[in-house]
């Protein structure tokens, strides 16, 4: 098997229908094989081996299990399967007439849907069933067609039927979680967010990972729904903070791989709230990772989300307009400045407990700025980014990203460029060279570069000044690695 492959994966299942088939096992066989090795080899428990040997996503395999019942409206999702493949440590204990049809699905036995561990928590009567039915294990082979098809259910008196619902029902009042510890995670990650301005971001993504990481662990226990869903949420804005954060320190596809952990979060909290913390996160990620499109694309979806007024559309409106400017598309960037502009709120801060997420008003004229620059609207984008350092200094210190200073400048020297005006350029970059940028994030950098780049270009070239300031950016730009 190719070290490449992380066992389990989709690449690692392909290899080894490979090997399996250059071994001369038939087809219709190899499923089977593929969920043993999957087992066996890679620790998974049965049920999830079974439906990843079938090469079935969640849905796909909700999807096959209602028309296998006959009724495509039975209400199986795929959340629902998954909740299955967690038990017994957590999620929802399966009845034995669910894993005839999903054995149905994935062309096995129920019984092969059933390791050590379930059986150790079977209820009796499900256990003894489990040893009374003699039936081999079926080949493994192509789900069935989805032709109408009725499950078999034997007959069993009122006294069986029902049984243990009320045991169930009472298992949903135990729980490894209390409402202290909801409390105490939350109040961590709001103050981690008030403190990201004034914090060197090394050590918030350290503190956030402590918080996924608890969340995580008490996630494989057994919570109350409304607990559960509580955790989700917090593990969908942590791994969303997280994601920010990283992309400050360059580290890209770590912040790539955490927005994906957190959107998988939102998935099962199904929170529209949530939803647009992540497609935030998301958009601001993929802009600096150089993928503006990508990134106007996700900001449009965020802004699907309605969440009342706890997250307002602006950071998702300029996110849009910021990534579409990344490829001069003038109108797109246009109309949604026009659409920021009709809803700013000057007095709108950044407090609550999304200030992480709704920028402050000096953020807000920056990204404006910035877009607006970017499509040859310099004498727009000079005066949003005015307004910006009005804002800036407007703040107090400690709700003031410093970031935004050498931002505001570097544009705003850009700005003037654009203009003809190098000496303004000059006038403002100087004094933060003079002063030393110091370890900036990786925006920071990007824009001294970019800055060098145009003073180095046709346009300024000759000018002495010019190639002094671009080779004063170049060293500011090798110092300030985060």
């Amino acid at each position: 098997m190719s070290r490449q492959a992380k066992p389990g994966s989709k690449p690692y299942r392909a290899q080894l229908r490979e090997r399996l088939t250059a071994l001369g096992f038939p087809e219709e066989a190899i499923p089977a094989q593929v969920a043993k090795n999957l087992v066996v080899e890679c620790g998974i428990p049965p049920r999830t081996a079974w439906r990843l040997a079938s090469e079935l996503s969640l849905d796909v395999a909700a999807h096959q299990y209602n028309a296998v019942t006959g009724d495509p409206r039975a209400g199986m999702r795929g959340t629902r399967i998954w909740e299955y493949e967690q038990w017994p440590e957590r999620g929802v204990r399966p009845t034995v007439a669910a894993l005839r049809v999903l054995a149905q699905v994935y062309g096995t036995s129920w019984k092969c849907l059933l390791g050590l561990r379930d059986l150790e928590q079977l209820p009796a009567k499900d256990l003894a069933e489990y040893h009374a039915d003699t039936a081999t294990v079926a080949p493994a082979g192509p789900a069935p067609s989805p032709a109408r098809t009725l499950v078999r259910v034997d007959a069993r008196g009122d006294e069986e039927i029902g049984g243990d619902a009320l045991d169930d029902a009472i298992l949903l009042t135990k729980t490894n979680v209390d409402d202290v510890q909801l409390d105490d995670l939350w109040a961590d990650l709001d103050f981690l967010g008030g403190a990201y301005t004034r914090t060197a971001p090394d050590s918030i993504l350290a503190q956030l990972a402590v918080i996924e990481e608890r969340t995580t662990a008490l996630l494989k226990g057994r919570q109350r729904p409304k607990q559960t869903q509580d955790l989700l949420l917090i593990g969908a804005k942590s791994s969303a903070m997280m994601a920010w954060i990283a992309g400050d320190l360059g580290r890209y596809r770590l912040s790539r791989e955490l927005n994906s952990a957190a959107w998988l979060y939102t998935q099962y909290a199904d929170d529209f709230l949530a939803r647009r913390w992540v497609r935030t996160s998301q958009a601001r990620v993929a802009f600096w990772a150089g993928h503006g499109v990508e990134s106007a694309k996700l900001a449009a979806d965020g802004l699907n989300y309605q969440a009342g007024g706890r997250l307002t559309d602006a950071p998702l409106i300029l996110a849009e307009a910021r990534g579409w400017s990344s490829v001069q598309a003038e109108g797109q960037v246009l109309d949604a400045i026009a659409r920021w502009t009709a809803i700013e709120d000057p007095d709108l801060g950044a407090g609550g407990e999304d200030s992480f997420f709704n920028i402050t008003k000096d953020r807000r004229h920056y990204m404006a700025g910035n877009s607006l620059l970017s499509v040859g609207q310099a004498a727009a984008a000079l005066r949003e980014f005015t307004t910006a350092r009005e804002a800036f200094e407007g703040l107090s210190l400690e709700n003031r990203w410093e970031a935004m200073d050498p931002m505001i400048r570097i544009d705003t020297g850009r700005a003037h460029l654009r203009l003809d005006d190098l000496e303004g350029a000059a006038a403002q970059v100087e004094p933060l060279l003079d002063a030393g940028v110091g370890k900036q994030p990786d925006m920071v950098r990007a824009m001294l570069k970019l800055m060098a780049t145009e003073l180095s270009g046709p346009r300024w070239r000759s000018a002495t000044t010019a190639r002094n300031l671009a080779e004063a950016l170049l060293d500011a730009h090798a110092s300030a690695r985060p």
